[in-house]
């Protein structure tokens, strides 16, 4: 299956083989794929979810012309906001789940590991960047306070300090402590200055914005962390770095209006989706692993363990019933985890699927001098690579393990908005298949409930 050649999803070892889905499994799941295409059909048109809660997710690729999700005066804002990024040496992103993880794996695609070790010339004006918020852990907060002293004294003068602060709530309690600590310890040696993404019109956050008259943009209702990528959340962030957002959303559209149909032999997504259920549902599927090829998508793969594990690890169905649902998320990423986790992938329990991304044409080339079987010559690391992949793929084929392979033509921002936008849909496709409410996650709000009572305890302790 392709998508106007941009994304192609390769089937062959997840369907029709003696020890993977069949095509009788299809046909006997017809009127339930037909049911979740129905189910997004109605989605798109309502934007209610199986909770009649909001549900906005299928229009971020029209986030542009959406008023609902972004208004003129956000739009407008946008269009100026890589101007607080070039008037800043630093930019601190201060968010948790969704508000690191799709962040961070922007920066880690198209800025890189040595980012922060070029002249600003060669960063063409951006800001060195780094994340905080994305864990409790006090250590990675003052060594970060400790690199933002040293850029001062380098500088010879107060580093002006960007902090992009992500948070509905504006209580998380992570991205919340982070930034309370950050304005204390950075003050002595920077200049400070405060961009947020919260709620429209509550919270802590959007109140303090509000007070203080600072910069602010919205959270969208309808969209939660695990899909806000490709809203405020990371629209924002992608304009600080200088990361095209209309290409982003451009590349969902694509995947958008190629995935609508309700039947799955025309709608790459629901067919995905379908073949995923059937190898959970029937075939005792418990894990699986996303492995990227190439240290370019190694952040890729903990974003998607993300949308995968909140959006479909859940214990009731919709109508209430226990079912515990839901695939163990593994990111692993090749060739690196080919030394590490793939003798588990290939003679552990037949329990999981391995979901492989490749590149077609790569950004970069590099001959090196190989000598195989007696037989010298040069041979492109690229090729390797994938060579690579694919004996990865043949060789758990060959023991009867499930897999299945995206590429994407090569990495641009279009390429990225469509394999993220591809991945909300599969997974929105399948909970619809399971009975599941794939945009809540009611678990997680479990331990958020102890945790804060621990911390009151502790106060009222200690006073």
């Amino acid at each position: 299956m392709t998508i106007q050649n941009e994304l192609d999803i390769d089937i062959r070892n997840l369907l029709g083989n003696p020890w993977s889905v069949k095509e009788g499994d299809l046909k006997n799941m017809e009127d339930r794929i037909h049911q979740a295409g129905r189910s997004l059909t109605e989605l798109r048109k309502s934007g209610k979810g199986p909770d009649g809660s909001l549900v906005l997710f299928p229009r971020l690729p029209y986030i542009l012309e959406e008023e609902r999700l972004m208004s003129k005066e956000e739009r407008e804002h946008l269009s100026h906001v890589h101007e607080l990024s070039k008037a800043s040496d630093i930019l601190i992103s201060i968010g948790i789940g969704g508000s690191y993880l799709g962040n961070q794996m922007l920066f880690d695609v198209f800025c890189g590991p040595y980012w922060n070790m070029m002249s600003r010339e060669e960063r063409q004006g951006f800001p060195q960047v780094f994340f905080a918020g994305q864990n409790m852990d006090p250590h990675g907060l003052l060594q970060l306070a400790e690199e933002v002293e040293r850029q001062s004294r380098r500088l010879g003068r107060k580093c002006r300090v960007l902090l992009l602060v992500i948070s509905k709530s504006g209580t998380t309690i992570e991205p919340s402590s982070a930034l309370k600590a950050l304005r204390t310890i950075l003050a002595p040696f920077a200049d400070l200055s405060l961009l947020a993404i919260t709620d429209k019109e509550k919270g802590t956050l959007r109140h303090y914005a509000n007070e203080h008259h600072l910069p602010c943009f919205t959270v969208p209702d309808g969209i939660g962390g695990r899909f806000s990528e490709l809203s405020q959340v990371g629209l924002v962030f992608a304009r600080l770095i200088g990361v095209d957002i209309e290409a982003l959303l451009s590349g969902a559209r694509m995947v958008e209006e190629a995935c609508q149909s309700e039947k799955a032999e025309e709608n790459p997504a629901l067919l995905l989706a379908s073949l995923k259920y059937a190898a959970s549902r029937k075939y005792g599927t418990a894990a699986e692993i996303i492995m990227p090829y190439g240290d370019t998508l190694r952040s890729f793969g903990w974003w998607y363990a993300q949308l995968l594990g909140e959006s479909l690890g859940k214990k009731y169905d919709i109508r209430g019933r226990e079912i515990h649902y839901g695939r163990i998320p593994v990111a692993a990423v090749g060739t690196t985890d080919m030394h590490s986790l793939t003798q588990e992938h290939q003679q552990g329990a037949k329990n999981k699927l391995v979901q492989f991304i490749s590149v077609k044409e790569s950004r970069s080339t590099l001959s090196v001098p190989c000598e195989e079987g007696g037989e010298k010559g040069m041979v492109p690391m690229d090729y390797m690579l994938e060579s690579a992949r694919k004996a990865n793929e043949k060789a758990l084929a060959c023991e009867g393990r499930m897999s299945c392979s995206i590429h994407i033509r090569k990495i641009t921002p279009f390429h990225m908005g469509a394999l993220m936008y591809f991945f909300f849909l599969t997974i929105a496709y399948e909970g619809a298949l399971a009975g599941i409410n794939a945009y809540d996650q009611p678990g997680v709000e479990d331990y958020k409930k102890i945790l804060h009572q621990d911390i009151r305890e502790y106060i009222v302790r200690n006073k």
